[in-house]
């Protein structure tokens, strides 16, 4: 039961990063853009958690964040809880060049910081710890309780961080190859090198022509996209065989913001979707209490 609450957390987390990896895809140019958004997750139909992504880009730069709180179920089970953070500038327009990134979360028993910086060549280099949330007392890696074996991955080779962006950064790089294959009909593929800070994995898609769905009783204009997470480097053998298995169906609004309005994952073992729940520009108040007493 706790290894599948644990992988129910893990698929939450995971539509969060896909639905941000391309968020902004389909813009022309980099105009400036403020986005604050909030989103329901639901897993087997249980509400298991919120989510708050956070957006601001100008022409020369970016900032981005996003928060995830446990809610029901999940709140009594692990009371999980993480926020990402990144910034950076644009080299040539389009292209970022992630300058920082960091990661939290925590649960009832394990707690974890890492931040990762790049030198000069564009290289990454991160630092992680692990520690118990009520002592502040270190865990070693050997010790952390999904860690059955005891086993410590090996670290990223070197060459493999210098060509890839932070999870955070993905989205940038990932709407620029969009943006890239210009306006023409047809699916538009994309491919987008990522290290987190302890593996290196691909994000895959496609996004395909725009079309109209009903979602909770409304109809939007979506383009939808289609991605997959394909693993490169630093993953045991169940975990790459998860997330080969898995698939994300993402739903953007066909305008000037294209923002997602849903975010649906699937794997053998459980099925998940993410709900636009409110757009901060119009209903403050979201955002504004976000992650506060229930």
């Amino acid at each position: 039961m706790q290894k599948s609450w644990r992988a129910a957390l893990a698929l939450l987390v995971s539509a969060l990063f896909i639905s941000t990896s391309v968020l902004a895809a389909a813009l022309p140019g980099l105009p400036s853009q403020d986005e604050r958004l909030t989103y329901a997750i639901m897993v087997g139909g249980i509400h298991l958690g919120d989510a708050l992504i956070v957006l601001n880009q100008s022409p020369t730069g970016y900032t981005t964040e996003m928060k995830v709180t446990a809610r029901g179920v999940a709140k009594m089970v692990k009371n999980f809880s993480s926020e990402m953070r990144g910034e950076g500038r644009f080299t040539d327009g389009i292209k970022p060049q992630p300058a920082v990134y960091s990661r939290q979360w925590s649960t009832d028993e394990v707690a974890a910081e890492m931040t990762m910086t790049y030198d000069a060549s564009g290289a990454a280099k991160s630092d992680e710890r692990y520690y118990n949330p009520a002592t502040a007392a270190p865990i070693p890696f050997d010790q952390l309780p999904w860690n059955d074996r005891g086993e410590k991955p090996r670290d990223v080779p070197q060459d493999m961080r210098s060509n890839a962006f932070d999870p955070m950064a993905a989205f940038i790089a990932a709407r620029g190859q969009i943006r890239a294959q210009g306006v023409t009909a047809g699916p538009k593929n994309f491919r987008v090198p990522i290290f987190d800070g302890r593996r290196r994995y691909d994000i895959v898609g496609k996004a395909d022509a725009a079309r109209d769905v009903t979602i909770n009783g409304t109809t939007h204009t979506v383009i939808p996209v289609v991605a997959k997470l394909e693993p490169v480097f630093g993953f045991g053998r169940k975990s790459e065989e998860r997330m080969k298995d898995s698939e994300g169906k993402l739903l953007f609004t066909n305008d000037a913001r294209f923002i997602p309005v849903q975010v649906t994952i699937s794997n053998e073992m459980l099925s998940g979707v993410m709900n636009l729940t409110a757009d901060c520009s119009q209903n403050a108040a979201a955002c504004d209490t976000f992650g506060k007493a229930e």
